[in-house]
């Protein structure tokens, strides 16, 4: 009797060992983290129970929060972070700037950051859209402003030539 109660001990012993070390695993491990070359976002290999591998992309990860309590504090921070730092990241960019016509004239050719996306634009329909501007790093829309600049000073040098040109003010059409 007393062989029975020490083997029931022992597995019950067992048991509890088994509980204490599931509690502090995390159910889900990140192997890799890494840019997606396609859509350009971050993505993540996440380990999960046994062998099994899947890749997401960090935002969906972050914005499920049952699927992120199954990672330890240190994976949440370091996803979180990762999230911030992409969502802060433009949405557009300069790929070509292209001559008009005119010397002060000037097409710009802008993608989008999944890549779908590319339009051509002059740059001051560009800075006259706040909304489209401001998904700009800051240096490409320094270079939209400066673009943007060069045109309206070309265009106030032509009107006051032209007011000098005719003193009375009184314009032929």
């Amino acid at each position: 009797m007393d062989g029975k109660i020490n083997w029931v001990a022992w597995i019950i012993s067992l048991f509890k060992e088994f509980i204490q070390e599931s509690e502090g695993k995390p159910l889900y491990e990140i192997l890799d983290i890494y840019e997606c070359p396609t859509m350009k976002f971050m993505k993540a290999q996440i380990k999960l129970s046994g062998r099994h591998i899947i890749e997401r992309s960090i935002s969906d990860i972050v914005t499920d929060i049952s699927f992120l309590e199954g990672f330890d504090a240190k994976a949440v921070r370091t996803l979180t972070y990762i999230a911030t730092i992409e969502g802060m990241k433009p949405n557009y960019l300069i790929v070509a700037q292209q001559l008009g016509n005119e010397a002060d004239d000037y097409i710009l050719e802008i993608k989008s950051k999944n890549g779908k996306e590319v339009t051509k634009k002059s740059p001051m329909e560009v800075s006259k859209d706040k909304l489209l501007l401001s998904k700009f790093s800051p240096v490409d829309a320094n270079r939209i402003g400066y673009l943007a600049g060069i045109k309206e000073t070309a265009q106030e040098f032509a009107i006051k030539k032209r007011d000098r040109n005719n003193p009375d003010g009184y314009y032929s059409i």
